[in-house]
């Protein structure tokens, strides 16, 4: 039997979807897994885009995947070699040099068209999921939960083992933590997903399977040894019990075991961070020369895709260490060195945006879980770089197409209150709306 088209199109991008978190963990540029799935996503995104019985998008949505394209487009147009030598360090000149009058803002081409083709495979996912139907969206749901699963599972074989389990072979990068390479990545996606396991447990009826489900992914963000997962995930349990479980009809007993469970886990969170520490200073050390490296490149940026080429040249000597440093372990300010005054006024766009439509869904509490996955993503992008990773950066989409689709947009609820009436001699309440 033939599915309808609304089917085809929910099973294709859950399927990439789950393909995406089960292959998209590695942490370095350049790997042929990224290559192939986003290729996958620009295929099927393009299959979903091209039906005509679609969703319209919002505009402001469609203004602001343009100009992102457009952003990173701009770096590979050749200028005149005279505004990037009025802007930019002697050292960055000269990695260019070649006689030529014109060149283009980034410098390493080959990584700004990498970052290009990141961009454009997330932004066609990110249309093709607002274009599908809103019950299609919310069918979506399952096939995140089921790359959550799959993390979990491998991830509690790994630290189920006497020794650290480490898969090196089958995949271009070595799988540590679930199936990334970074186990901090890991730790971003699990706690992503408690607010909706939160929201299943209820508001849909699912307590008792959402709740073992909470447990495991406590359990492995314990096991895990992330500070940042250990921290953002008490945070993640709290806001969301807040905003979610004290606004649905279940009983007492319901919401006492989520805050037992969130005791709980703050007390393991706390003796993780008593053994480790909280303060990192190499990550601090890292930020203060991103800052150096943006205040003088903050017109332009150096290109994106190069900060791993450009952050060098700011190093002092006493932080050059074995490793080298291929992130600035905060994505924003990682953004801004790249991409200069153009990524702080589309990281503004974005977040203004994100700060309405929540304002918009105040009754729709689907749409208000996905917001807070977007914002504790986002939050731990201050302190590392998840969204580098399509296993992170995939669901990140799809948390996103939830809150900006415009077919489950709630209507905004009309006052309703309610008056005494005299009726065959006995007193009943009336609700009636509010002007």
């Amino acid at each position: 039997m033939q599915l309808p088209a609304t089917d085809w199109r929910k099973h294709a991008l859950g399927a990439v979807m789950v393909l995406a978190m089960m292959l998209g963990g590695g942490a370095a540029s350049g790997l042929w897994t990224d290559s192939v799935l986003e290729g996958i996503i620009l295929l099927v995104s393009a299959a979903v885009l091209a039906d005509p019985d679609g969703e319209p998008i919002d505009k402001r949505v469609l203004w602001l995947v343009g100009a992102i394209a457009c952003a990173v487009l701009l770096q590979l147009i050749p200028l005149p070699v005279q505004l990037s030598e009025a802007v930019r360090p002697d050292l960055l000149l000269r990695a260019r040099e070649g006689g030529l009058a014109l060149s283009p803002i980034s410098t390493d081409l080959g990584r700004t068209l990498g970052c290009l083709l990141y961009v454009a495979a997330l932004a066609a996912l990110f249309l093709a999921m607002l274009r599908i139907r809103g019950e299609a969206l919310h069918g979506l749901l399952p096939f995140f939960l089921t790359g959550v699963a799959l993390n979990l599972a491998v991830a509690a074989i790994q630290y189920g083992a006497s020794s650290q389990v480490e898969i090196a072979t089958a995949l271009p990068f070595t799988v540590t933590a679930g199936v990334f390479a970074n186990r901090n990545h890991l730790a971003s996606l699990l706690y992503a997903s408690l607010p909706f396991l939160i929201y299943l447990a209820t508001f849909r009826g699912k307590g008792i399977l959402a709740g073992l489900g909470m447990l495991c992914v406590l359990l492995i963000l314990l096991a895990a040894g992330s500070r940042a997962g250990a921290l953002i995930g008490i945070a993640v349990m709290v806001l969301s019990t807040l905003f979610l479980s004290l606004r649905s009809r279940v009983g007492l007993g319901a919401i006492a075991g989520l805050v037992a469970i969130l005791g709980i886990y703050a007390m393991g969170s706390w003796t993780l961070l008593e053994t480790r520490g909280i303060e990192d200073l190499s990550r601090m050390q890292m930020a203060r020369t991103t800052m150096e490296g943006i205040g003088d490149n903050w017109l332009f940026g150096v290109g994106f895709g190069t900060f791993a080429r450009a952050y060098p040249i700011y190093q002092d000597t006493s932080e050059i260490v074995r490793n080298y440093v291929n992130h600035a372990h905060n994505d924003f300010l990682e953004l801004i060195f790249e991409g200069g005054i153009v990524s702080v006024v589309l990281l503004l766009a974005y977040l203004g945006l994100v700060i309405w439509q929540v304002a918009s869904a105040r009754y729709n509490l689907f749409q208000k879980a996905a917001a807070l996955s977007i914002l504790f993503i986002l939050v731990h992008s201050v302190v590392d770089y998840p969204l580098r990773t399509l296993a992170v950066a995939v669901p990140f989409i799809y948390f996103n197409a939830l809150l900006f689709h415009l077919g489950i947009r709630p209507k905004d609820r009309k006052t309703v209150r309610r008056i005494l009436v005299r009726h065959n001699g006995r007193d009943i309440q009336v609700p009636i709306e509010a002007p």
